[in-house]
Formats: C-alpha cells, structure tokens, sequence
C-alpha cells in the first residue's frame, strides 16, 4: 500500500505516458475553451470579464506549463516542479476573485473552481497519490477561499461559507478523480507487470556478464566436442601415427580460426550469436561503449528476446560511425505485442540506457530506438577494442 500511494503512473510506464506529447496541452486547451465560453456567456453580470480572461489564461498557463515541463528527455516531473504550476493556478484564482468580486453572477456559475480541477487532472499523470492529494488540497482550499470572497457581497441567495463549500466542492470532485485515476493505474500497471513476467532486473555488472559467460561456455563446449575424442582416442592407442598427426594439424588450423573468430567478434555480435538478432556492426563499435552503456543495451536486448513476442530476425540493430567521431546507433524493434504491454516491457531498460547514453529517442510507429555514444564517453571497463590476432 505504501508503494502504492508513492507511485505515480509515470514513473511506473514512462513509454506510456511519454509517447502522449499533447496530454497536458489538451487539458490547457479545455480550461481555455471552458473558461472563455463561461465568462462570455456572464459577460453583462461580471464585474470586470476583461480581468477575468486574464485570469482564464493565468490557469490555463499551468496546465501549458506541465506540458513544457514534461517529456521523455526531461527530468521527472516532482514536487518542485509542480510549485510554479500551482503558482500559476493560485494566481490565476486570485485574479478572477478580482474580477467577479461584487458581480451579480452566482458561484455555480464560476469557471475558476472547474479551471483548477482540470489542472489537478493535468498532474495527476506525473504525480503519486499523495502528491496529487497534497496539490489537491492546497489548490481546493483556495479555491473555497476564493468563492467565499467573490461573492461576498451578495448573500440573497448564497451566504459565504456556502459559496465557499460550493466552490471547494467542484474542485474536490477534480481532486478524488485524479486521486482515483491514479490508484487505479498504478496497481492495473504493477499487475501487468507481474502477469507478463516483466519486472525490472537489476543492471548491473553480474546482470551484464550473464550474456557474455553464456556465450563463452557455448564456445568452449564446441571445441571440447572436437578435441576431447581425439585426445581420447590417442590415450587409448598409446600411439601417434602420421594419420593422427594430419588430424592434429586439421583441428588445430579449425580451432584457431574459431577463436580467432570469437575474438574478432564483439560482445553484441556474440549476443546476436545465440538470439534472434541482426547485428551490422563493421566497425566494432560496439566495444568502444563502456560497461553501463553495455549493460543497459544488454538489458533491453535481453528483455525483447525473452518477449513472447519477438519472432526470428525481428531484431535489427546498426552502429554507424559519424563524422565527429560518435557512434549512431539504431535498433528496430519489431515486437508483437500490444503497445501498452510493449511500453511497459521496455520502460525500466529505456530509463537504463538514458542515463547512458545522449540523443535517445524511441518511435513507438515504427519500432525504431536511436541514440548516440560520443567519442568521449567510450571509456571505462572493458570499453577498449578487442586484439586482432
């Protein structure tokens, strides 16, 4: 439960909610829509509907702003970023108390409340229960505060603590739906999780070396298969005949070039060995990335081989040098999966890589992941190019 309220939908399924850029931008585009049909159609009962416009753009700017503020390349969006967010809301609110302040229009009618509800909503997608009840809260009790005093000064039909409650109340509703949406996401998305057998591993350098261990005890198990009998038929005879030494000298020249081979490969190569993978690598770039940038891909390729989904071949990744010495990388992702399911499989090695690498960006149309590994950033353990024998 704790883990629950301390989640937000976005840091559980970043893929998701970044791969929807106009999410928080629609949102502003519903206050201004709302807001400027509620003050036009009590434009003769407002005390000052010119203010109050103002005011209209004041909330709708805050929801603009979390859009600005969010994506995949930007930091997660926390509390600190919410600030000037419910800055923009509050200002907003005291705006329009302003400009409805002595006006004979009735507080149901108020735009303002709604306006800040839907700002709520707008955080809830990058905020965790009890951040969003935090933000809702704050943002409820000034919207009360406001309603109180707008219409103040007119008691005939609403005293003030009534149009305080009614004005808090629409912003509440706003608050426990985010609060709900939320829940709701969070635990659908850690059950989907559990359910496609995709929780996020740990990557470290024990989870980068599994691949690379795997694939050398395959090596050495197809040398032993050739040499082992040889030796044994050898022992049994106690003789070495000229047939035997012509054999020797065929396994010999057989052996080296397989391990010349193997060294020659490069670790994505040797993975792309035993999966269902394409590597075009002529470069050996590969070798050139340092120990985290090698285990956050090996993770991610990790995780879309083990996919249900992945058929034979359907993994195709480039490395390209450029003209200022980086390496561009690209990787096609054809995986039959759902997108949702796909996003959430791929989300927490995404996060991996990014913090690896620069330029990384993910097409969800065509499947297509791309970053870039600078000149600069090859260094580390085990990052040098492998020895040509």
């Amino acid at each position: 439960m704790n883990r629950l309220l301390r989640t937000s939908p976005q840091s559980l399924d970043p893929l998701s909610w970044y791969s929807r850029p106009l999410f928080a931008g629609s949102f502003g585009a519903l206050i201004l829509f709302y807001g400027l049909a509620s003050v036009t159609s009590t434009w003769r009962d407002a005390a000052a509907p010119l203010l109050d416009i103002v005011a209209v753009a004041l909330v709708a700017a805050a929801s603009f702003l979390v859009q600005v503020r969010t994506g995949p390349f930007r930091r997660p969006f926390g509390s600190l970023s919410a600030i000037p967010v419910l800055a923009l809301a509050i200002a907003g609110l005291v705006v329009s108390t302003c400009a409805n302040y002595s006006a004979t229009t009735l507080v149901q009618y108020w735009w303002a409340p709604a306006g800040v509800a839907i700002v709520i909503a707008t955080l809830a997608p990058h905020s965790s229960v009890l951040q969003v009840l935090v933000y809702g809260g704050v943002l409820s009790v000034a919207s009360g505060v406001a309603g109180g005093i707008a219409f103040s000064t007119d008691v005939t039909v609403w005293p003030p603590v009534s149009a305080a409650v009614i004005a808090m109340g629409t912003t509440l509703i706003g608050l426990v739906a985010s609060a709900v949406f939320i829940v709701t996401v969070v635990a659908r998305t850690r059950e989907l999780f559990v359910d496609a057998g995709t929780v996020p591993e740990r990557v470290d350098g024990a989870l980068a070396d599994e691949t690379a261990l795997i694939v050398e005890r395959h090596l050495l198990a197809r040398l032993g298969a050739r040499v082992a009998p040889f030796l044994e038929q050898i022992a049994d005879a106690g003789v070495v005949t000229d047939d035997d030494r012509a054999l020797a000298g065929q396994l010999a020249r057989r052996l080296r070039s397989d391990l010349k081979e193997s060294v020659n490969r490069s670790w994505l190569e040797s993975v792309a060995a035993h999966g269902r993978m394409f590597v075009v690598d002529p470069d050996h770039r590969a070798d050139r990335m340092n120990s985290a940038q090698r285990a956050a891909l090996r993770g991610l390729l990790t995780a879309a081989l083990r996919s249900p989904g992945a058929d034979a071949g359907s993994l195709f990744i480039e490395l390209r040098g450029q003209p200022d010495g980086s390496t561009a990388v690209a990787l096609s992702l054809d995986l039959d999966l759902p997108e949702g399911r796909r996003s959430t499989m791929l989300a927490p090695y995404y996060l991996a890589l990014q913090t690896t690498v620069d330029d990384l960006d993910w097409d969800t149309r065509r499947g297509l992941l791309t970053f870039a590994v600078r000149r600069d950033e090859g260094t580390g353990s085990g990052s040098g190019p492998h020895p040509r024998p």
